[in-house]
């Protein structure tokens, strides 16, 4: 009898540990320059690799930003990359529709709503350049305002990323009215 009690005991921990684990969405921001989206990957990889085994949803996002660039999305780049890694507890979500950072946000809201409750939502990692933390932060938080993410930043190597990010800063309230259609 005992036995019993301790093996449903166990039993029960095993369930709610299972069912209860929270997973990371670790967002991974497309790039038009693969350079940028390899820094990017990159530092998608040591967050996977430092992550302790919990489990991990990798939303890539990215589509083709430009109609003369060849028809090979940003995501799909992302993942040639990965393509030689193994990772245990790495669930793959590719959105290559986005073709904007506004648009990236917007099909994760979109796919965040479709697959999680709201009294139930994971955790949010972004990744992305560290000269384009400030205007993804404010895009992000028009599409999920409530939610407060980690910041997983690459080092880039983009010298003139910086000044252009000052320009693309002014654009953030009409790039979240533009993007919000996606969501209507």
């Amino acid at each position: 009898m005992r036995f019993l009690v301790v093996a449903l005991l166990l039993l029960l921990v095993h369930f709610v540990f299972c069912f209860s684990a929270k997973h990371d969405i670790l967002v991974v921001l497309g790039s038009a320059d693969d350079r940028i989206l390899g820094e990017r990957v990159t530092a998608a990889i040591h967050y996977i690799q430092s992550s302790h085994d919990r489990p991990i949803i990798l939303f890539i996002s990215g589509g083709v930003k430009n109609a003369f660039q060849d028809d090979v999305t940003e995501a799909s780049k992302a993942v040639d990359i990965l393509s030689d890694k193994s990772f245990e507890n790495v669930e793959i979500v590719l959105d290559e529709n986005a073709t904007n950072t506004a648009e990236n946000f917007a099909y994760l809201k979109r796919w965040v709503n479709r697959n999680f409750s709201q009294d139930d939502l994971p955790s949010f990692v972004i990744t992305t350049s560290d000269f384009h933390q400030l205007r993804a932060e404010r895009l992000f938080h028009g599409f999920l305002p409530d939610v407060t993410p980690q910041w997983n930043l690459s080092k880039s190597s983009c010298s003139r990323c910086w000044a252009d990010e000052s320009i693309h800063i002014k654009n953030v309230p009409s790039d979240i009215l533009k993007a919000s259609a996606i969501n209507a």
